[in-house]
């Protein structure tokens, strides 16, 4: 019962507005597996399928996590998302991508060389990052996968013409607030390359009966870190020579 405990506290916290502390002891998971079944729960409870994933680790050899971009929460760009002063609102440029062709169960790992041959697109994206708990800098790695690695809102721009030839280690990347660019980096995500990426999740997505496939789309990561976007205001995620995304944050009235 402990993973439906922490989804429905998860699930309250998303509708009222109100953070978490954090999840009680009792209930909150230990590991990732645990922390997966929670995220199963969350969208069971929400109603939700899944409309993607996000992926990504620490650096180029750490394991991977994955968690569900849910549907409802993703949009092509320009897009817009409703905010209050009481989200977190954390903006990331990330390069996001779709598939061609199903990767469906099975016995053997994927390798890398097969999904990247069966990706389809890839695309200019920023995720806003939002947060059920008070302090999420103090959540264990497991409690921050329980919430959807603290996705808020994502939107993709378009296909990035002969993607297959970017220098993905060197792309620059930044994000702009309002007009002023405010994040850069040159190669910043710190998982390295998506190849490995998305190989990992198409095994782990597949072993968990959510295969990726045609429609799907994959986020792999911030390539500038994070920067808090004010409500009204309009995000720009840019790679140089490659396209950019949009994303204006609309006031919302506070729940009360």
């Amino acid at each position: 019962m402990s993973a439906a405990e922490a989804a429905s506290l998860l699930v309250a916290a998303r509708r009222s507005g109100q953070r978490l502390a954090g999840l009680p002891e009792a209930v909150a998971p230990g590991g990732d597996e645990a922390a997966y079944a929670v995220q199963d729960e969350v969208m069971r409870l929400l109603g939700l399928g899944a409309a993607g994933s996000k992926v990504g680790a620490n650096n180029p050899s750490a394991p991977p996590s994955a968690a569900p971009l849910l549907a409802g929460l993703v949009a092509p760009s320009p897009a817009s998302v409703a905010v209050t002063t009481a989200n977190f609102r954390a903006a990331e440029a990330e390069l996001a991508f779709s598939f061609a062709r199903p990767l469906p169960a099975r016995a053997a790992p994927y390798g890398e060389d097969e999904v990247w041959d069966a990706v389809a697109s890839c695309h200019v994206a920023i995720e806003l990052l939002d947060t059920r708990y008070v302090d999420r800098a103090r959540m264990s790695p497991a409690v921050l996968l329980a919430d959807n690695l603290s996705n808020g809102f994502f939107t993709y721009g378009a296909p990035i013409p002969a993607w297959r030839s970017i220098d993905f280690l060197a792309a620059r990347a930044s994000v702009a607030i309002d007009g002023a660019e405010v994040k850069s980096a040159v190669g910043g995500n710190p998982a390295g390359h998506p190849r490995r990426l998305l190989a990992w999740l198409a095994t782990h997505a597949a072993s968990r009966g959510r295969p990726l496939g045609p429609g799907a789309i994959v986020t792999t990561g911030s390539h500038t870190g994070i920067a808090i976007a004010p409500p009204g205001a309009h995000v720009v995620a840019r790679f140089a020579g490659l396209g950019e995304a949009e994303l204006r944050l609309t006031q919302a009235q506070p729940r009360v």
